[in-house]
C-alpha cells in the first residue's frame, strides 16, 4: 500500500472544501417549522462543521468556500476565525448570497429541514478559486457538500 507525503511542517493540517451556510435551527423542540416562532442562528456545511471542530479541537485548519458580500457572510467568517480557523480561500462572491437552511426537532426521528440555497455562493465555488499553493501547504484535504 502506498501512501502521499504529508510532511508535519506544513502550515495548515487541514483545509475543508465545500458548504459553507446558515443553520437557523427552531428554538422550539417538537413542532413542525410552520409552527416554530423564533430560531437561532449557527454555522452550517458539512465542510464547515469540520474546519470549526478541527480547530476547536487544535489542529490547524482552514476554510475553502464562497460566502456573499452580506451579514450572514461576515458572521460565518467571523464565527470560524473565532476558533483559530484560516479563511484566506473563503472567497466573498459580490453578485450571490450565503445559503441559509432552516431546520428544526420535531421528535427523534423526524427532522424538517428547508434549504434556502439557489444560486447561493458556495455553489459557485469553482477551480479558479482553488490555489495550488495553498493546498500544498496542507497535510491533508478534507472534501464534502451535496453539490461538490
Amino acid at each position: 500500500m502506498s501512501t502521499l507525503p504529508f510532511p508535519a511542517d506544513r502550515p495548515f493540517d487541514v483545509a475543508c472544501l465545500g458548504r459553507l451556510a446558515v443553520d437557523l435551527y427552531a428554538q422550539q423542540i417538537g413542532c413542525s417549522l410552520e409552527a416554530a416562532s423564533s430560531f437561532s442562528k449557527y454555522l452550517g456545511g458539512s465542510s464547515a462543521n469540520i474546519a470549526f471542530g478541527t480547530a476547536r479541537l487544535g489542529m490547524r485548519s482552514a476554510m475553502i468556500s464562497r460566502v456573499g458580500n452580506e451579514q450572514n457572510g461576515r458572521f460565518l467568517c467571523a464565527t470560524l476565525q473565532r476558533e483559530g480557523c484560516d479563511t484566506s480561500q473563503v472567497q466573498v462572491d459580490a453578485e450571490r448570497l450565503t445559503g441559509m437552511v432552516l431546520l428544526g426537532i420535531k421528535d427523534q426521528d423526524t427532522f424538517p429541514l428547508l434549504f434556502a440555497r439557489e444560486n447561493c455562493a458556495d455553489m459557485a465555488l469553482c477551480a479558479d478559486d482553488i490555489h495550488e499553493d495553498f493546498l500544498a501547504q496542507c497535510r491533508s484535504l478534507v472534501i464534502t457538500g451535496t453539490h461538490l
